[in-house]
């Protein structure tokens, strides 16, 4: 019997689910090599690590990121305890994140710098702007300077159903369709040596909040010009791998998958993209491998990757074949086991975020989990026919947890959503 059919879950049990965990990691260049010889749709264009050529190209910012690193677990872990009490820390958590892309994903260390003694000022000051607060060019995200970084910390607010107060002039620089189509394209190549830049992320978060941004025609009050609709479906449509079915960023010759942008471009499309066979199967196949090639961080299995790997089952399940249906049931029921067993306490306690994720963000990601599976609503779990544990005491204590964050939070917020 699998454990998620059992009704409690004993100390002795996370025991072992924290051991299996462990001897996953031993064994996961093993399972990488087994999966890589048992799944031709698996190339070396998986494995290919950005990181590993800004490093060897730009070793001063290799050595500056090593001396950030220990000041931002600092600062990381004040901020944690500090939203686990309900303190708004929107502002500084958007400066260190600025700054962990900084660090990873360019080899400019005069900017880096810049931006850690921006965190270091704001770290040390009385107080922090507000996540309601915008800045003068509309944006809700006055403790960041890149450009996509503000729009990122803006959206969620944007797709309300309610007007800015300052009117959000920062769009104006895509408000164009021949812009638009130039940012959104200029993003899916990166040249390490050249540029010095890794545009992975900045084409994985922009993608995903201007496709709805524009689909949606967000924010109220804002006047998108004609146009822009096809010129986000054709990106779409274009960007797509029809062989693996994923999104990612593509360094010359070599096109890498992205588990996080494919989440994006499948959900924000209500699973209108194409391929979804291959996807399936290609998804299935990176299990083992590490973000954003597969479904694993550094440190192992994470909420957020486990819900944007079974929202993708969901969406793809109408398109798939009983082969790949009984392979997908066999994955979801490994997940709600992890999920169950290591990443939340019996009474819903949070115990495993991935690295750097803010306290609302895990909330969320972990909610949008158990909702995607059917955990708290039976009618939704159109991958089993079987029982799971009863959720009452996990929903509760989840709720408890959303409900000490801000008020107007948005990831508590939507949080509280997922588990209503």
């Amino acid at each position: 019997m699998s454990s998620w059919q059992t009704k409690t879950f004993s100390p002795e049990y996370a025991a072992i689910m924290t051991g299996t965990r462990h001897l996953w990691r031993r064994l996961l260049p093993l399972a990488c090599l087994v999966a890589a010889t048992l799944a031709p749709s698996i190339t070396r264009a998986d494995d290919f690590e950005p990181s590993v050529v800004l490093a060897k190209t730009f070793p001063a910012m290799r050595d500056f990121r090593r001396a950030t690193r220990p000041e931002i677990v600092t600062l990381e872990a004040r901020l944690d305890a500090d939203e686990q009490t309900g303190a708004d820390r929107s502002c500084l958590r958007q400066a260190v994140t600025e700054l962990r892309w900084r660090l990873g994903s360019t080899g400019d260390v005069a900017a880096a710098t810049q931006v850690r003694d921006r965190v270091r000022a704001l770290a040390a000051a009385p107080t922090t702007p507000a996540g309601t607060v915008q800045d003068a060019d509309g944006s809700y995200g006055p403790c960041v300077e890149e450009w996509f970084w503000k729009v990122d910390a803006s959206t969620d607010r944007f797709l309300t159903d309610a007007t800015p107060p300052v009117p959000p002039r920062l769009l104006d620089r895509v408000n164009d369709p021949a812009r638009l189509d130039a940012y959104l394209r200029g993003l899916l190549t990166s040249d390490l040596q050249r540029d010095g830049v890794d545009h992975r992320k900045e084409l994985n978060i922009a993608s995903a909040d201007l496709v709805r941004l524009v689909l949606r025609h967000r924010p109220l009050g804002y006047a998108w010009k004609p146009g822009l609709d096809a010129v986000v479906l054709k990106f779409i449509a274009d960007a797509q791998s029809p062989t693996t079915g994923f999104f990612g960023e593509r360094y010359g010759a070599v096109e890498t998958v992205d588990l996080s942008m494919t989440f994006h471009m499948a959900r924000y499309r209500d699973g209108a993209i194409g391929h979804w066979p291959e996807l399936i199967r290609h998804l299935i196949a990176i299990k083992p491998k590490q973000y954003p090639h597969g479904w694993l961080d550094a440190d192992g299995m994470t909420s957020h990757n486990n819900y944007d790997v079974v929202t993708l089952f969901r969406l793809g399940w109408p398109k798939i074949g009983a082969d790949q249906r009984a392979a997908v049931a066999v994955e979801i029921a490994g997940l709600v086991d992890w999920t169950l067993g290591t990443a939340l306490g019996p009474d819903g306690s949070l115990r495993s975020r991935a690295d750097g994720e803010s306290w609302p963000d895990a909330l969320y990601f972990t909610a949008g989990f158990l909702d995607e599976v059917g955990f708290l609503d039976p009618s939704k779990r159109y991958w089993t026919d079987k029982p799971l544990p009863e959720a009452t005491r996990i929903r509760a204590g989840l709720v408890e947890q959303a409900k000490r964050l801000p008020m107007d939070d948005p990831m508590g917020k939507a949080a509280l959503e997922r588990l209503r």
